[in-house]
């Protein structure tokens, strides 16, 4: 398998997605935010932000 730049920058995106959904998905607006937040609650990362971090 041949990776290409493409796909680097794909597999960071869908990392970054997947690490702060809300924060993302907020750049689309009011309702990216909120199917962020939903995105968030589903995968249980906002859980893991707040013991890591302190903070929502």
């Amino acid at each position: 398998m041949q990776i290409t730049a493409s796909k680097i920058v794909l597999f960071f995106t869908m990392l970054v997605v997947l690490i702060n959904p809300p924060m993302v998905l907020g750049l689309l607006g009011t309702e990216g935010k909120r199917m962020g937040h939903i995105i968030e609650e589903g995968l249980g990362t906002d859980t893991l932000r707040v013991s890591l971090f302190g903070r929502r």
